[in-house]
């Protein structure tokens, strides 16, 4: 019998992923939209076997699926950046693209300049002072 008209999103070939948001940090999509990086999508991964919704190991467990989806994708940190030209700066997504090519040396930003953080102050003049 052909149901191919009836089918539902569950029988179409869709992977779950691990996303990494442009904001740095990383989400479980279980239908692989990444719809929860708002900010849009940096990459992503399929996620592993035990979080890919069609597979017959599939824990149902968003929670413990995006902890497993952080080792496969770290989140980005926010960095201060030490460009070739001696400047530096702060990056926020820790992509350093304010050196206008690759920073000669990168250190984590401190925890109150950290985008993730809960106490995240979100003032680049004040954490590019504190880099």
């Amino acid at each position: 019998i052909d149901d191919s008209a009836e089918c539902t999103a569950s029988c179409k070939d869709e992977r779950s992923m691990c996303c990494l948001c442009g904001d740095g940090h990383v989400v479980y999509s279980r239908t692989g939209s990444c719809k929860k990086c708002n900010g849009g999508t940096d990459r992503s991964v399929d996620a592993p076997a035990k979080c890919q919704a069609r597979s017959s190991g599939f824990i149902d467990d968003s929670a413990e699926c995006t902890a497993t989806c952080k080792t496969v994708v770290p989140e980005k940190r926010s960095l201060c950046c030490k460009c070739g030209s001696g400047k530096v700066v702060f990056s926020k997504s820790g992509s350093c693209k304010n050196c206008n090519g690759t920073p000669d040396k990168t250190y984590e930003a401190p925890e109150k300049c950290q985008a993730r953080s809960s106490g995240f102050i979100d003032d680049s003049a004040e954490c590019t002072a504190s880099c």
